[in-house]
This record gives structure tokens, C-alpha cells and sequence, in this order.
């Protein structure tokens, strides 16, 4: 009698993130996410109507989000997903932002693989970041992110630290955060979570998950079995238009602070070759082309393209 496959969901919140789109939701496609659920916050770049278009062709689940002064956009976002979706439906459940792709090196590559390496017993899989920069690339252009940057920094650099978590029994958390579910609220005194070589550690329930499982000790940074392509800083004017656009994981209305020049100049030298996820290229390919065969979704995607780069040529906006 054959084991049933693990089945598995994605969840995403995302503002103006219209030309990334379509990669971001055809790349988890092709490495097996059975569903993929996005919110989209105040954007105005066209996402919305991307998503909508993606959504009636049955590829992801869309809402349309309005942030609430003075909330986390992603959490916020996640919850209201949670709430009219059956995001806890899957046996496990990640999260991943628009800028991050995951990446498995083992088995067939995808997402069961991993899943299937896990010992029996593993809760969580925690990922770490490989952090990739601009590639000496001046202005953005379209075409995949993943096709585009090859070099990232190398493994124990600090920005490779954080982690994001593949989760089993998403139903037994109380709430969704951008790094991994927090509130645990399941019979088991102790969670044991799996690094991306295999290795496990265990995760005290009775210690907040979000201090946890936000980011490995250097020591511990590992890209051996899988790890998350995170495209942080892509060009530099794309990577202007990140800074405009304020923080998901800090409350709406407060001054983007991180996203500063030190951020992309430490991000944009990466200058270790790293093409492993070149390896879904040919699958990926196909599976845009494909979604491009419906009008509304070429119509959308197109659309979005011209809005970035309007923005990108618009001159910047005088400092309040």
C-alpha cells in the first residue's frame, strides 16, 4: 500500500509586484505547491489585476487586501487569506515573499522531495537564505529574476542567516508570520524543526516560534539540501521602487528603514556563482508560455511591465 503524497501550500503577501508575478507563481507550480494563496496590499501597479486574471484561470487564490493604519500588512494579509481560504487544508504549508524562490537539490527537486527526506517526526523545515545581488546589471529589464542573477554571497554571510519554514499541521498554529507560523497550539512539549542539510534541532513551544525561527546561527547556515533563492536587491532602480514602497513585516505608515543604501551595497557585491535553480528553466519556461496563452493574463502582464518601467524612468519624489 503506497504512502498518499504529502500535498502543500504557499502563501504570499505581496505590494507591487506586477512583473514578478507570474515567475514567482509558475516557479512553486513547477515545484509542486498543490496551491498557491496571495494577498495583495493597496497596489496600484496592476498586481491586482494580474492576480485576478491568474486566479480565474484556476492557477492561484487572491485577495485583494486593504491594510489597516497602523497593522502588519503580511500579517494582517495572511490571517484574512486564513480566514476565507482553507490555507490549513494541506498537510504542510510555507510562506514566501515575491523576491523569494525556493530551491531543492536533492531527489526530483521539488517540494515532495524535501518533504519526503524529512525523518519521520520533523514539524518544521527551516531554510536558510541565499542572498544574490544585481550582477553588474544597471537597469532592470523584463524577463526571470531566476534567469537573471547567478551570484549570491557566499554561504555564512549574514544575510544568508534567515530562514523560512516549510510546516507541518498548519492548523495547529494560531497565527501565520512572514518567517514561520507562531502560537503553537498542538499536544507536542516539543517541536523538532530539520535544517536544510538534514540536520534537526529541537524548537521550545513555550519560547516565542518568531524569536526561534526567524534566523540560524552563522555556523549554522546551510544550502545543502535546499535552500531560498532571496533576489533582495535585482537592479538598482528596481531596487529604488523597493524603497518606496514600505516594509510588509513592520506596521503600515512607518518610514522603510531598512531598505537603505548600506542594505543593497552589502547585498549587490555578491559575487558567488550559484545557477543551481537553472535546473526548473526548462519547466519554467513552459509553464509561462502557457499562462500567456490566456489573453487576459498576457493583457495584465504586459501591463504591469509598462507601469514599472514608467516608474523607473519617472524622476524621484521630492522629500517631504
Amino acid at each position: 500500500m503506497t504512502t498518499p503524497r504529502a500535498t502543500t501550500h504557499l502563501i504570499s503577501c505581496i505590494r507591487n509586484e506586477g512583473p514578478f508575478l507570474l515567475e514567482f507563481v509558475a516557479h512553486h507550480l513547477v515545484l509542486g505547491f498543490d496551491r498557491i494563496f496571495i494577498a495583495a496590499n493597496d497596489c496600484d501597479d496592476g498586481s491586482g489585476r494580474l492576480l485576478a486574471a491568474l486566479q480565474a484561470a484556476g492557477y492561484v487564490t487572491y485577495l485583494h487586501h486593504k491594510v489597516a493604519p497602523g497593522t502588519i500588512p503580511q500579517h494582517q494579509g495572511y490571517a484574512r487569506l486564513r480566514a476565507r481560504h482553507d490555507i490549513d487544508g494541506a498537510d504542510w504549508l510555507m510562506m514566501l515573499d515575491a523576491d523569494e524562490f525556493l530551491n531543492v537539490h536533492i531527489g526530483d527537486h521539488s517540494v515532495g522531495a524535501l518533504i519526503a527526506a524529512a525523518p519521520a517526526g520533523v514539524d518544521i523545515i527551516a531554510l536558510n537564505a541565499a542572498t544574490f545581488g544585481d550582477d553588474g546589471i544597471a537597469r532592470w529589464r523584463p524577463g526571470p529574476v531566476t534567469g537573471m542573477f547567478l551570484h549570491r554571497l557566499p554561504t555564512r554571510s549574514r544575510p544568508n542567516a534567515d530562514i523560512k519554514t516549510l510546516t507541518r499541521s498548519p492548523a495547529d498554529y494560531g497565527a501565520i508570520h512572514n518567517h514561520s507560523l507562531v502560537r503553537y497550539r498542538g499536544p507536542k512539549p516539543l517541536l523538532t524543526a530539520m535544517r536544510g542539510d538534514g540536520s534537526l534541532f529541537g524548537v521550545n513551544p513555550g519560547r516565542p516560534l518568531w524569536q526561534q525561527l526567524r534566523r540560524l546561527p552563522a555556523a549554522e547556515i546551510t544550502h545543502d539540501w535546499a535552500q531560498y533563492n532571496h533576489y533582495a536587491v535585482k537592479t538598482p532602480d528596481a531596487y529604488r521602487l523597493r524603497q518606496r514602497r514600505g516594509r510588509g513585516a513592520a506596521p503600515a505608515g512607518d518610514p522603510n528603514l531598512r531598505h537603505n543604501d548600506d542594505y543593497f551595497a552589502r547585498r549587490a557585491a555578491a559575487s558567488m556563482p550559484d545557477s543551481t535553480i537553472l535546473r526548473y528553466a526548462p519547466a519554467l519556461a513552459r509553464m509561462m508560455a502557457a499562462m500567456l496563452t490566456d489573453p487576459a493574463i498576457r493583457r495584465c502582464q504586459e501591463r504591469t511591465e509598462r507601469i514599472f518601467a514608467d516608474r523607473l524612468n519617472a524622476p524621484p519624489p521630492e522629500p517631504a
